[in-house]
């Protein structure tokens, strides 16, 4: 189920399709929802060489005309047909960077629903992530030997990190998610039979036999010659 007032841009946009289409050039209609409640339209433009989506159109005309309020949801429109279109690969990404939480209207099995842009494109490359600091998500059972500095390091595979500052990131069953300021100071990539004590123990293990138990846990069917990436760290005052 969608919204009235998604109901109500999905009207917006299924009149202009129907009205402006020509069955060849201009076929598909969308309407932008701003954060105020204006409607902000656009129609497809098709050229064999690569033409507009409405949605793309939309958005043009929204930076014509209310570029200071933000958008909150978009539908396209079939216009021959009627039938909502979900967003096209270009479509999504361009959405994507202008805001993730755009919602769009698309069919799904069991009718109409509105699913913002992150959902429908995961993974996407996000430019925003380029000042972000990395993060390093580990187990929450760890968290008091990495706030007590017992555990000082952390062995991970095809995970790869860099020296530099970084956010220890605790997912935990509650739903509560504990970041810890960090900076990674080393990063060793060795195979994994050539792991060391002293290296279990800055993990905060007792004994090497310990840290490969744990190993096995984390990524199982891990082979001895297997390369792995010992990633030192420390802790940030803030």
């Amino acid at each position: 189920m969608i919204t009235n007032e998604l109901r109500e841009l999905l009207t917006v946009a299924t009149t202009h399709a129907q009205r402006f289409h020509d069955g060849e050039d201009h076929t598909v209609a969308a309407a932008l929802l701003t954060e105020s409640g204006k409607h902000v339209l656009g129609l497809n433009a098709y050229h064999f060489l690569g033409g507009p989506c409405g949605e793309i159109s939309a958005l043009a005309n929204h930076a014509a005309s209310h570029p200071e309020d933000p958008i909150r949801a978009v539908v396209a429109v079939h216009g021959p047909t009627g039938q909502v279109l979900s967003p096209c690969g270009k479509c999504r990404q361009v959405l994507f960077d202008v805001d993730p939480s755009i919602r769009c209207i698309v069919r799904g099995s069991n009718g109409l629903e509105a699913l913002t842009v992150e959902e429908l494109l995961p993974f996407a490359y996000n430019w925003r992530d380029m000042d972000k600091e990395q993060r390093i998500y580990m187990w929450e059972g760890y968290e008091e030997s990495i706030r007590s500095g017992e555990k000082q390091q952390t062995i991970r595979v095809d995970d790869p990190f860099h020296e530099g500052s970084a956010q220890i990131v605790f997912e935990k069953e509650s739903g509560e998610v504990v970041t810890i300021p960090a900076e990674v100071t080393s990063v060793v990539s060795t195979q994994r039979r050539s792991l060391t004590e002293e290296q279990a123990r800055r993990d905060g293990f007792g004994s090497l036999a310990e840290l490969h138990e744990a190993l096995d846990t984390h990524y199982p069917g891990l082979a001895e010659d297997d390369e792995v990436d010992v990633v030192e760290f420390t802790l940030r005052k803030v």
